[in-house]
């Protein structure tokens, strides 16, 4: 595994993605290769707890992330950011953070159905603003990129998406193309 870069976690609402962030996290901090593990919903909350969610408080949370991601990058370190992803904005951000390094970026992501997703969110219990409507739209229109690993949600347990991800990153992945990557997100409309 290379010394430092971006591994991101992305996917619709409820595929998997937070779960297996958090293992991943442990798993590669136990190893010695991160110890950084930025989830963006929950650094959402702590910068914007009053916030309605709107798309401006959104995209400052991500920006948020993102320089934190590249303060530890450029430090040597291995960052795992974790959130959906799907909008272009929220992608070019993290390639306008990461302009410059040479630090690779490596994507995840978990594919989940749409009645998958609304199932795992007929069992949640944290306050959301998202309802089954927009879970089944998020799920059905999620913009997945070739480049990127992709996880079945309901492939395996978490554990088993761990190790899938700790085994391809050993195997040294090429990292994806950025803008590509960037290009390929949902737009706003």
């Amino acid at each position: 595994m290379a010394s430092s870069g971006v591994v991101v976690l992305s996917g619709p609402p409820c595929s998997g993605k937070s779960t297996a962030g958090r293992g991943l996290a442990e798993v590669l901090t136990a190893s010695g290769h991160c110890r950084i593990y930025l989830e963006v919903d929950a650094l959402f909350e702590l910068l914007f707890p009053e916030s309605d969610r709107n798309r401006d408080d959104r995209l400052r949370a991500y920006a948020g992330a993102h320089l934190l991601a590249r303060m530890f990058v450029d430090g040597g370190e291995t960052v795992v950011l974790e959130c959906t992803y799907a909008r272009r904005d929220q992608r070019a951000s993290l390639v306008e953070a990461l302009a410059g390094s040479a630090a690779p970026l490596w994507v995840v992501e978990f594919f989940v159905t749409p009645d998958e997703a609304v199932s795992r969110f007929r069992g949640r219990t944290q306050a959301t603003d998202l309802d089954e409507a927009l879970v089944r739209e998020r799920a059905e229109a999620f913009p997945y990129f070739d480049d990127a690993l992709r996880m079945e949600s309901s492939s395996g347990s978490p554990e088993d998406h761990v190790q899938s991800i700790v085994t391809w990153l050993r195997q040294d992945p090429r990292p994806v193309d950025q803008d590509l990557w960037a290009r390929t997100g949902r737009g706003w409309s």
